[in-house]
């Protein structure tokens, strides 16, 4: 099965690269729309690919520290939250 996959993988990457390179030029006019449709697509993939990588970051350092045994209360500096820690010592 996954033989398959591959050669059909490959198969449609040929011909896909064929198509590319025996294309003939077509003259063809891109208006201002298009390139701002085509800026505005970039810019949103960028958007999306940064909002992946910070979610998945926060995912990565919460397994982390868990496997090292720190507190996921910590900022980024490694000082204790403030927040958590004006409560704790209210209620004591």
């Amino acid at each position: 099965m996954k033989r398959s996959t591959e050669r059909r993988t490959a198969s449609v990457l040929t011909v896909a690269t064929l198509g590319l390179l025996i294309a003939s030029p077509s003259h063809a006019y891109l208006d201002p729309g298009t390139g701002s449709i085509i800026l505005q697509g970039l810019l949103a993939g960028m958007a999306v690919g940064i909002g992946l990588l910070r979610r998945y970051w926060q995912q990565f350092k919460s397994f982390l520290a868990t496997q090292t045994g720190r507190s996921h209360d910590q900022n980024n500096d490694g000082e204790p939250d403030f927040e958590q820690t004006s409560n704790n010592q209210t209620k004591s």
